[in-house]
């Protein structure tokens, strides 16, 4: 699990990267477009983690209730 929450949190890292070039520098297009799209990806991964560990915990809600 710790491994999981290490690549969460390069992600998120790496995203913050990715923001602050893109807003910050002045890139030519085709490296900003590179890496807009490479934050897109981050992004689209980052919330199916999300999703996985919020379904993983109402997973152990409903059996503890029970």
């Amino acid at each position: 699990m710790s491994e999981k929450k290490n690549d969460f949190a390069k992600q998120i890292e790496r995203l913050d990267v990715i923001v602050d070039k893109v807003s910050s520098d002045a890139l030519p297009l085709d490296e900003s477009l590179k890496l807009y799209e490479e934050g897109i990806q981050i992004i689209k991964e980052l919330e199916e983690a999300l999703q996985a560990a919020e379904q993983k915990v109402e997973e152990i809600i409903s059996t503890k209730g029970k």
